[in-house]
């Protein structure tokens, strides 16, 4: 993962005053060098932006079908996340997972997932099926 981050998957993280961590912001001097140095890359920090959109997601991603993008409540990522239908042919679902965690909806099945994450499951496998009949 370090290697990714080092090159096309940096994820600058910082937290203020507002968060429940000690507030600390980001330094990208001191990222670039320690890749540099560590593994002779520099950070390509907006790549993923370019690779995949997301500077305007009403536009990146009309071009999009058969995506689903999940989104759990307590996933930190969530932000980052698509979290409206965004696709020219209605094909893309974004789902806001209620009691869901990072990856929550993709783990096997489990006697303590909540209700929400089990039909978050079901939505996504009846699209997908759907996807799979239709091709």
């Amino acid at each position: 993962w370090n290697v990714l981050a080092c090159n096309q998957l940096a994820m600058p993280i910082s937290f203020n005053d507002n968060s429940m961590f000690i507030p600390q912001t980001f330094d990208y001097d001191a990222y670039t060098k320690e890749c540099q140095k560590v593994f002779g890359l520099t950070p390509d920090y907006e790549w993923a932006l370019r690779f995949f959109g997301g500077y305007d997601i009403d536009k990146d991603f009309l071009g999009d079908s058969n995506t689903i993008f999940s989104n759990g409540q307590f996933d930190p990522w969530r932000a980052g996340g698509l979290n409206k239908n965004v696709t020219a042919d209605s094909s893309g679902i974004a789902l806001y997972i209620e009691g869901g965690a990072h990856h929550l909806d993709l783990r096997p099945p489990n006697a303590a997932d909540p209700a929400t994450v089990t039909e978050a499951r079901n939505i996504e496998m009846a699209n997908i099926k759907k996807w799979i009949a239709e091709y």
